[in-house]
């Protein structure tokens, strides 16, 4: 695992090797996993990677090449291919600017404590703790890990970022033997924030509810869907709606709606590094500085997330969120939906004929220009009757546009949850929701 002064000085290493201007991208990073099946711990596994990305730019032409051979030819030969391959590269549609300012950002705060917590000894503890808790008839499955992460980017104009990130995540779900399963997922930066057995007995407590279910019809229903099924619907939404890329061409479900009204005054979703409720990297792949987004303000479509390429395009400044892939343009990863002001338990009580949703899975992306996805419910859902679970019901398929979806929210609630997303997690509440629709049912 690279320090700071480490990941600086090969950074300025490589760089003494080129002679075009050149940005440099160091990954450091250590995972520690321990996972389980069938209520057996049977996997504990260790790695450690570190690797060199280079962009080397002429004029239009840019040439990419990485590597996790860090001996000092080794990184003379990649700079020397790199160089070598300009000559065969077509020209792009823009000369790239050079990134000069800020000469520094950094970020090195991380939670000590995670190692000392969520080390291999004490993360087989945890694990066969909870799996101890196991009425006959139910297993447990699922995985435990500790991840350490640095990045750091330097170019030949003196600029310098590092950021360091050290994250838990914990997913398990309880199955009893008849087929019903519960399931809970949970990522955090914060020691004091990850209950491994909290979260076990969550998704047993799920298991045990699910037992017995019935079939219901097709048709539209109040759901209430938990923080695990807003974030999957979060996801998918920024991949295909919150980057100007996909606005820009027409694939996005916001594209000329800049201003207008698109979800109900309920709901607004910000991108912002400085919530402490997110992963905190606070520059993108590019150099930049990341700025905050307001990308839904009271239903109001605001803010777009761009990278270099589309900012370009457009004649705008970046908004500091490329993910070094200039085909997806900006991508938000510090995405915080706005909460409400009753807790989940109040918004179950008060309902009189719901279905809870803890989840979906298989979620695809019918139409992204009106936002349709589609997905089947997973691991537990359950019909609420005069604000109580009465009983658990058979997995259904929706399929919905969010458009309709964000405008139907009646309840939030005002606890909210990480949620993994695509990159870091997403902080979101659960909802309460008017006329969603399920299009098919399993048996």
């Amino acid at each position: 695992m690279l320090n700071k002064k480490e990941a600086y000085d090969l950074i300025d290493k490589v760089l003494s090797y080129c002679s075009h201007y050149t940005m440099v991208t160091v990954n450091s990073q250590e995972e520690g996993l321990t996972r389980f099946a069938n209520s057996e711990i049977h996997q504990n596994v260790f790695k450690a990677e570190n690797s060199v990305e280079i962009i080397v730019y002429e004029g239009k032409k840019q040439s990419k090449i990485s590597t996790n051979i860090l001996d000092d030819e080794s990184l003379r030969e990649m700079v020397r291919t790199a160089e070598e391959n300009l000559r065969y590269m077509p020209e792009g549609e823009f000369e790239m600017p050079v990134v000069a300012s800020p000469l520094e950002i950094a970020c090195e705060e991380y939670d000590e404590e995670l190692e000392g917590k969520f080390g291999i000894t004490n993360r087989a503890a945890l694990i066969k703790a909870s799996i101890d808790t196991l009425d006959s008839g139910f297993t447990g499955s699922g995985a435990l890990s500790l991840t350490k992460t640095v990045i750091a980017i330097g170019n030949n104009k003196g600029i310098k970022r590092y950021a360091r990130l050290d994250s838990v995540n914990f997913n398990t779900v309880v199955t009893h033997e008849s087929g019903p399963s519960g399931y809970t997922e949970y990522s955090t930066n914060k020691a004091g924030n990850m209950d491994v057995m909290q979260l076990f007995k969550i998704a047993y407590l799920k298991a045990k509810s699910a037992l017995n279910p019935t079939s219901i019809e097709p048709g539209s229903y109040t759901v209430i869907l938990e923080p695990l099924a807003v974030g999957e619907l979060l996801n998918y939404m920024n991949y295909c709606g919150f980057s100007a890329k996909s606005a820009y061409t027409g694939m996005s479900y916001l594209t000329g709606k800049k201003g207008q009204k698109v979800f109900g005054d309920n709901i607004s979703i910000y991108d912002d590094k400085d919530d402490e409720n997110t992963f905190r990297i606070p520059f993108d792949f590019e150099g930049y500085e990341r700025k905050r987004l307001n990308i839904i303000d009271k239903g109001v479509a605001k803010d777009l997330a761009y990278d270099t390429k589309s900012a370009l395009r457009e004649g705008v400044g970046t908004t500091g969120h490329s993910i070094g892939d200039s085909s997806m343009g900006g991508f938000p990863i510090n995405l915080v939906m706005e909460n409400g002001d009753k807790s989940i338990e109040e918004i179950i009580k008060e309902a009189d004929n719901a279905i809870l949703v803890t989840r979906f899975h298989y979620m695809n992306i019918v139409d992204p220009r009106q936002a349709v996805f589609t997905a089947l419910t997973r691991d537990g859902l359950y019909m609420i009757k005069n604000g109580q679970i009465s009983h658990a019901v058979k997995n259904m398929r929706f399929t919905e546009s969010m458009l309709k979806v964000f405008n139907n929210v009646s309840e939030i609630s005002k606890e909210r949850v990480k949620v993994p997303g695509f990159f870091g997690v997403v902080y979101v509440p659960a909802l309460k929701i008017e006329n969603f629709h399920f299009t098919g049912k399993t048996e």
